[in-house]
């Protein structure tokens, strides 16, 4: 059976007026996308500010509408962003977009700190496990070749075994954190050894940083929620807690911090990875964020457009009423 992509505009309360006056909205903002006269220097941020303000205002969004849409699409560009394209990888991330599409507001547990380890946990099972099978068929391999060694007083076969067990390593990956130091590759900025890492990781789960991100979640100005979203996740980046896998895990907490407030997931194409790496770069190095929230205030109405509004058009074959003046 097929799943058809849901979108939230066919069961939002608004006239067809006003509704018609939305969606050009939003095909004028994706026009002027493509001739390259949206993004504005200078912060000007009037126009994501006002079409996330309209839409939240008119539409009133349910984030797993969109989810669909957005995973067919996201998986092969958030691995190919960071160039981490493989068969595990990709259903690692499958596993990570399951866990947030099942992940319930309401009534699950979130901490920044337990669940950044559950997600990384979850995007290197498919390694974990694939590891833990191979070991299991070495240990198997190593007991056959210490009985025949013993029974054919084979030092050759023995050293054979001693050799295999050397070569194991079961060390699990998922949701452990990094015991040495890395650096950042394509990026100039200096990440705190590992010690520092993991003291500052584990500071997530104090009262006081809860507190912070529940009066984060609880403020009625959905930017100030956007900015503390992006700006925390971007330190973690800054912080690698991780050995490998961090944008990775850290892009996918925004994505549930996002869904906590009801914003669109987000994702980032291979076009915008030069873009969305110097921002980056900027708030991890001068602590300047300005960059990266602009950025992510344009990538939230790319995803209300793309996940939402196309979504519906393609159903309905709305067409916007448009007054033809003399």
């Amino acid at each position: 059976m097929m799943t058809i992509a849901v979108n939230n505009i066919q069961n939002a309360s608004v006239d067809q007026d006003t509704l018609s006056l939305l969606i050009t909205a939003f095909q004028l903002y994706e026009i002027a996308k493509l001739d390259n006269n949206v993004y504005r220097k200078g912060g000007d941020l009037e126009i994501p500010v006002n079409l996330i303000e309209l839409y939240y205002k008119l539409i009133k969004p349910n984030y797993n509408n969109m989810l669909f849409t957005f995973r067919r699409k996201y998986i092969s560009n958030e691995l190919l962003v960071e160039k981490n394209d493989s068969s595990l990888e990709r259903k690692g991330m499958n596993l990570v977009y399951d866990y947030i599409q099942n992940f319930d507001v309401d009534n699950d547990e979130f901490n920044i700190f337990v669940t950044s380890l559950r997600l990384h946990a979850l995007l290197y099972k498919p390694l974990d496990e694939k590891n833990a099978s191979g070991t299991s068929e070495i240990l198997e391999e190593v007991a056959r070749l210490k009985e025949e060694a013993k029974a054919e007083k084979s030092i050759e076969k023995y050293r054979k075994a001693q050799e295999l067990l050397k070569g194991i390593d079961g060390t699990r990956f998922g949701g452990q954190l990094r015991k040495e130091n890395v650096v950042m590759a394509d990026f100039d900025v200096s990440i705190p050894d590992y010690n520092e890492a993991i003291t500052k990781f584990n500071e997530f789960v104090t009262p006081e940083k809860k507190k912070e991100f529940e009066d984060a979640l609880n403020n009625t100005d959905i930017f100030a929620y956007i900015n503390y979203a992006v700006n925390t996740t971007a330190d973690l980046i800054g912080m690698q807690p991780f050995g490998d896998g961090n944008k990775r895990v850290f892009r996918s907490l925004l994505n549930l911090m996002f869904k906590k407030k009801n914003l669109p997931p987000v994702y980032i194409t291979r076009k915008e990875r030069k873009t969305y790496h110097a921002a980056l770069e900027k708030a991890l190095r001068d602590h300047d964020y300005t960059d990266l929230d602009a950025f992510y205030y344009y990538k939230i109405c790319d995803s209300i457009y793309e996940l939402d509004f196309q979504t519906y058009l393609k159903q309905t074959g709305f067409v916007s009423s448009r007054r033809t003046m003399g």
